[in-house]
This record gives structure tokens, C-alpha cells and sequence, in this order.
């Protein structure tokens, strides 16, 4: 079975220019933990993409580690080898946000999202926020490539988004003939093989399924 669970945004209790953020995932990280059917599941965190990652890191491992993981930090420093062993060994992998553009360059560089893609397929619980989020998919919203585990373009922080932003990602579904999928902050889409469910840890908040049909974009909220 293969568990996919992408997240739209929201802050973890790290410090971010000496404040602490609040939290407010909880109930995403709790299914993300039960996807896993394991009591302590192995918890590999990727930060590739933060350009504060022993931070972030800390925040993650506390959450989940009180949700019963055992938590470890991927070390791209390692060998190949060293590497896929930690990736194809995990329970859970979950991708950080930061810099989607940066991110993919280096999975792709450094081979890891083959080993990413395998680790999906071989029913690993995989995650990712925000630009850990965009990687899974064909094409973010500003068209940068991800891993194409998902044939979709994501939009994550789109009660955020400025009409700039949703423009460039109404253009994106539009010219590549492909479905849109926009989250807000608080809310991930679970996709377990062929479903989808939305998750929430704020129920005001939503998440959308964009298409071009009939020369004009539709939007449903999911």
C-alpha cells in the first residue's frame, strides 16, 4: 500500500528569530504516525530544503518523538550507500519546507529522490510540508519540477497566495493539461494508493481541487 501524506502549511514548536512558534499540526503528525501501523516507528526527517535545518530538526523531533517515533535526521554528507540504507530502512520519511527550488536540485543531484520514489512504491509512510510537499508532485505552482509521484500541480500556503501567485498556478494546470491540487496552512491531502482524504488540524481551513475545463478554471472545495 503506498501512503503519501502532503501538508499545506503550519508552524512546529521551533524558534524561528528568537519566538517560539506555536503548533499547529498536530492532528496531520498524529495520522502520519498511524499510517505507519508500528507502535515506535523509525522517523527519518529531511531539512534539505530549510536554511535552518538543526532547528527545524529539534522542533520535529520533539513532536514525534512524543508521538512515540524513534526520530533520526538524514546526513546528505554520507555515502550513497549510508544514505539508501537509512531512506529504505525508515517507516516514516518526512520531507521539511524551505526552498522547493533548492530541494529538488539536490534530491536530484544527489540521487535521492530515486531512492525517495522507491521508498514510496515499497509503502514507507512518506510526508513532506510545504516544499516537502511540492516535491511529490509533477509542477508546484511557480512550475518547478518535483518528483512526479503525484501527475498533479500543488499549491500549499494558498490562503496565503496573492492573485500573482494563483494566476501563475491557474496557468500551470492549464497549459499542462493537469489537475490542481491547492492546501491551505493546517491541511494535508492522505493519499493511500488511488484515494484521497483531506486532513485538517484547523477546520476553517480547506483544501481545493482546481481543473481547466470549458475555458475556465474550476474550483471545488474538497
Amino acid at each position: 500500500m503506498k501512503k503519501l501524506v502532503c501538508i499545506g502549511g503550519g508552524d512546529i514548536p521551533r524558534y524561528k528569530n528568537d519566538v517560539l512558534l506555536p503548533y499547529e499540526t498536530k492532528e496531520i503528525d498524529e495520522e502520519i504516525v498511524k499510517l505507519s501501523n508500528k507502535e515506535h516507528p523509525k522517523f527519518l526527517f529531511i531539512s534539505i530544503a530549510s536554511s535552518n535545518p538543526i532547528e527545524y530538526f529539534n522542533g520535529i523531533k520533539k513532536i514525534y518523538e512524543n508521538l512515540g517515533c524513534i526520530v533520526s535526521h538524514l546526513d546528505i554528507n554520507k555515502t550513497y550507500k549510508e544514505i539508501q540504507e537509512d531512506v529504505l530502512n525508515s517507516d516514516i520519511i518526512y520531507i521539511g519546507g524551505g526552498s522547493t527550488k533548492y530541494l529538488v536540485e539536490q534530491l536530484k543531484t544527489t540521487n535521492i529522490d530515486k531512492l525517495l520514489i522507491k521508498a514510496y512504491n515499497n509503502g514507507i509512510v512518506c510526508a513532506g510540508l510545504s516544499a516537502g510537499s511540492y516535491c511529490w508532485f509533477k509542477y508546484n505552482y511557480d512550475l518547478i519540477e518535483g518528483m512526479n509521484v503525484i501527475n498533479a500541480v500543488n499549491c500549499v500556503h494558498y490562503d496565503q497566495k496573492d492573485k500573482v501567485a494563483k494566476d501563475k498556478f491557474y496557468s500551470v494546470i492549464k497549459d499542462n493539461n493537469l489537475v490542481g491540487y491547492a492546501l491551505d496552512n493546517c491541511v494535508a491531502l492522505e493519499f493511500i494508493d488511488n484515494s484521497i482524504k483531506v486532513l485538517k488540524s484547523n477546520y476553517d481551513k480547506n483544501a481545493y481541487k482546481i481543473n481547466y475545463i470549458n475555458n475556465k478554471i474550476e474550483e471545488e472545495i474538497m
